[in-house]
Order: C-alpha cells, then structure tokens, then sequence
C-alpha cells in the first residue's frame, strides 16, 4: 500500500470512529471503523505507524468539538483532540510492532487488549468516568451490550476490538490467527442473545407487577432565584396531579431549584404530605446551602420520612462549589430496593457497581443534561443498568426521560420540555436486581486486558532486539 493510500486509510478511520464516538453513534460503524487503519499501519514505518493512528485519533473528535466548544471553550477541546490522537497513535504503533515481530496469534491481540485496557484506565482516572467510551456506541445492539453484565464496558470493546482485528488479519492472509478472535466474538454475540433474549423472557412471572411511574422535567425554569417557590409549587402541583393518577414513583431532575438555609425543611412539606397519603416515593433534586457549604442534594420522600443524597461526581469547572457526597443510599420501595444517584455520577461504573453489589432493584435518577447530549448521556445511564443488574428510572432536565430495565431494553421514554414535561408509565415490568459478574469482580477484566496488552508490547520488544532492530 502507497502513502496516499496509508492516509485515505487512516482519513476514513477516522470519520468512521467520528461517527461512533458521537452522540448519536450508528453501531454497525462501530465494527468496521478501525479495519482500514489497522491494515494500513501493518506495512507501515514505526513513524508511520503513529502518525497514521494519530491522525485518525485526532479525526475522531470531530463530530464532537462543536459540544466540547461550548461545554468548555477551546482549551479542554485541544487537550481532548491531543490526548485522542496520541493514544491512538500509540496503539497503531503497537499494533504495527506486534504485526510484524509476534506469532500471529499473539498479534491479532495486541489491538483488542489494548482498547480494553485504555478503557479501563480512562474510566479509572478520567474526572469524566466512562464518559467517551467506544461502548456507547453499541447501546442500540442489545446483544452486543450484554458481555457489560461480565466486564463491564471493556469488554463491549474488546469484542468489537477482536472483531476489527480479526479482520485486518484476514486481509493480511493470515487466518488462523483470525480463528481465536473470531471465535470470541461469536461467543460474546450468542452470550448477548440468550441473555437478552431468553433470559430476560424466561424470568418468573411471579416477579412481575404492575407499577405506577411518573417522570417530570421542566426546561425553562430557573433553578437559581431568589424566589424558589414558583418553580418549587409548579413541580408539586405536577406531582400532585401524578399521585392522583395512581404513579407510586415519581422522579423529577436535578437541581430544579436553589434552597437557602432553613429553606429545605418548608420546601419538602408538600411532598412529604402526598407521599403520606399516596404511599408514594418521590425523588427531588434541587441546591441546598448551608452557610459557606453547598450541596447537589437530591431528597428522597416517603411515607416515613426525607433521606437526602449529595451528588458524588461532579462537572470540573461547572460544579466546583458543591461539596461531594461519599455514602449511598437505599430505601426500600414497595417491597423492592431502591437506590439514588444524580446525573453524572451514572457516567461513574464504579459508583454503579457499589450499588449493584447491595442488591439495588431500582435506581432513582434526577439529571440534568446539556440538550444535545441528551439522548446519549440517558443511554450511558442505561449501560449502568446492564453491568449491575437494575432497572433504571431517570427523570432529565433538558434531556431524555427514560425508564430502561437491566438488560439494557429501554421501556419508556419522552424529551424533557419548555414546561414541565411528564412520562407516566404502568408497564407490567419486573423491577427486581439481576445479579451480574461484573457486579463480582468489577473491572478485573479490563485491567487483566490492560495487563495482557503490556505483555504483548514486551514480547514485541524483546521479539524485536533479538531480531538485531533495536529497540
């Protein structure tokens, strides 16, 4: 293959993973996006080898600057484009290496194991979680998302990783290197089959009931005035009218409004007295100050009382003055148990997961998204729900309502509004926890991968010095 070609190789890449990483990712690309690059970089000059996936990885933004722009301006955009173009340059270099110096079968790994261990790290380290991740783009391929439930959001990219690989090896005329990832791959599918398929249908129908759901969001109303009550009375007259309609869950966004102090207590009256008389629960975020301390606090309302939640994870440079929450929180709902997370702390599986590990069957979720990644930061929550095992409820401020269940089938779900918008929903659903492996041992599959990778990087140096290339 000539240079030019090498580049055209590297440019489509490069568009195809632009697509996969945006924010309405068309899966099937997903599969296909890395081949050309791979095949190119094979043949390719150690320099090249980088460049190539350098300039693929740097193209892979494009389809999401203009959200990285007006989330956080140019600098983080630049460190984002930076920081995609290095990683994936590094793995095309390894991938070029392991091609050339290492067995055929050791080869076709490198490139799988190496996404997945990149995955695990970013998710690891990243003040963003998960956020990013090649996964989601795979969300509408329910088959696919289910090897989630045994390792997480790694293993969704090792299987389309090994697959891509597997290809490019072929091209190579090396099939029976492509044997074991082919092998994988179909196991991983039929896996998510029987799972989503079979499984989920073959549940007891003694689980099942009935349960009334109500999800309320407003766009427009001002969540930091100096007069909270029209916003807060317009909320509860919504949850009211909700109540009366038979909804016994009822979950409305993150901060809808901005309590001083003392204010909470008289705020929560109301709702405290519909959830008496309804045997309902009502989930509510809003800002609580107190004193020089501010909290993202979501309050969680019942017959018996008020619990509050403070917000874990939160927006770097939007979120700075809120003191993050350290405990989880359930109660029972119904005879089921329910959890309560707020927004962005779902793009953290490791807060998931200590949920999931607690026997969570429901997880209550007030958000509040920037508009146009609504409809895939509602899938990302989802996600969480496949790795540990619950059903989701999430009620998003400029964003998607959604209910979803642990398999990863989204059961309802409406936009947000200009008003408040509401999604009721009395679905006969089983809402009880599936217990997952990942929920067991957590991320030990994409650091075992992150692991393997290094070994494979090993061989190739050692493979390569031996073989008088130097380093």
């Amino acid at each position: 293959m000539l240079t030019l070609g090498r580049i055209v190789a590297a440019l489509l890449s490069g568009a195809l993973l632009a697509q996969s990483y945006g924010l309405h990712p068309f899966w099937p690309l997903a599969w296909i996006a890395p081949i050309p690059l791979l095949i190119a970089v094979m043949g390719a000059t150690r320099l090249g080898a980088f460049l190539y996936g350098a300039l693929a990885g740097a193209l892979s933004t494009a389809l999401m600057a203009s959200y990285f722009l007006d989330l956080g301006g140019l600098a983080p955009t630049a460190i984002i484009t930076l920081m995609k173009a290095l990683i994936w340059g590094a793995i095309a270099f390894a991938v070029r290496g392991g091609a050339r110096h290492l067995p055929s079968w050791a080869a076709v790994l490198v490139f799988p194991t190496l996404m997945a261990g990149v995955e695990a790290l970013i998710a690891a380290t990243s003040p963003h979680g998960s956020a990013g991740s090649l996964a989601y783009s795979q969300i509408d391929f329910l088959p696919a998302i289910q090897v989630a439930s045994l390792g997480g959001a790694p293993a969704i990219v090792f299987v389309l990783s090994a697959f891509a690989s597997a290809v490019a090896f072929l091209t190579g005329k090396r099939a029976i290197a492509a044997a074991a990832p082919v092998v994988i791959v179909a196991a991983a599918i039929g896996f998510g089959f029987t799972r989503h398929l079979i499984d989920a249908r073959d549940e007891p129908l003694l689980e099942a009931r009935e349960i009334g759901i109500a999800l309320l969001a407003g766009d427009d109303l001002a969540f930091d005035a100096a007069d909270w009550r029209p916003t807060w009375e317009g909320y509860v007259n919504e949850v009211s009218r909700a109540a009366d309609d038979g909804a016994r869950i009822i979950v409305l966004p993150e901060k809808i409004v901005t309590l001083g102090e003392g204010q909470a207590q008289s705020a929560l009256d109301d709702l405290a007295a519909i959830a008496r008389q309804h045997h309902a629960t009502i989930v509510v975020g809003a800002v609580e100050r107190q004193g020089d301390v501010s909290f993202n606090r979501a309050y969680f309302v019942t017959a018996e009382g008020v619990r509050t939640y403070d917000k874990h994870h939160m927006i770097p440079g939007l979120e700075s003055e809120f003191t993050p929450g350290t405990a989880t929180l359930f109660t029972d709902v119904d005879g089921l148990r329910a959890g309560v997370v707020i927004c962005k702390d779902m793009d953290f599986p490791a807060l998931s997961r200590r949920y999931g590990e607690q026997g969570a069957d429901l997880l209550l979720v007030p958000a509040w998204d920037f508009g146009v990644d609504g409809w895939l930061h509602s899938r990302m929550a989802v996600l969480r729900g496949v790795e540990s095992g619950f059903t989701l409820i999430r009620s998003a401020r400029e964003g998607v309502m959604t209910i979803s269940d642990p398999y990863g089938q989204v059961l309802a779900e409406a936009p947000s509004g200009s008003d408040i918008a509401s999604l009721t929903d009395r679905s006969i659903i089983q809402p009880r926890h599936v217990p997952t492996l990942y929920t067991r041992i957590g991320d030990a599959f994409g650091w075992f991968c992150a692991a393997l990778a290094l070994v494979l990087i090993g061989w190739t140096i050692l493979a390569r010095r031996r073989a008088g290339q130097g380093a």
